[in-house]
């Protein structure tokens, strides 16, 4: 069976309802593509492992990049919370949501680690 193309945002899913929902989130999740957008909304699947995804490199590719023009990651969240508190003068927000266990503490410490990169 062929793979299938996987959306990194699921406004881009030609036909939008649970089923294709579901399998775009389960194909992204087998190739440890753990982060998928929603629009600005960033949904992160717990690998409950460590993936190489955390480092300079990252920290430094996400940098002053607009969503969605790289890789959905919790480093572009952060990134474009940074710059629009600069550009706009105001304070920002990022809400973190999830079930016990799901990994709220883990991106908090991502987010916190790029914002003082």
């Amino acid at each position: 069976q062929p793979q299938q193309k996987d959306y990194d945002d699921l406004c881009s899913l030609p036909d939008l309802n649970e089923k294709t929902l579901l399998e775009n989130l389960r194909n992204r999740f087998k190739q440890e593509k753990i982060y998928t957008y929603v629009g600005s909304i960033l949904i992160v699947i717990n690998p409950f492992k460590f993936l190489p995804i955390y480092n300079p490199k990252y920290v430094k590719m996400y940098d002053n990049h607009q969503l969605g023009t790289l890789e959905p990651h919790i480093y572009a969240v952060a990134d474009v919370a940074y710059h629009a508190m600069l550009q706009r003068r105001k304070n920002q927000c990022i809400v973190i949501s999830g079930e016990s266990g799901s990994g709220k503490t883990q991106s908090t410490n991502f987010l916190i680690h790029h914002l003082t990169a």
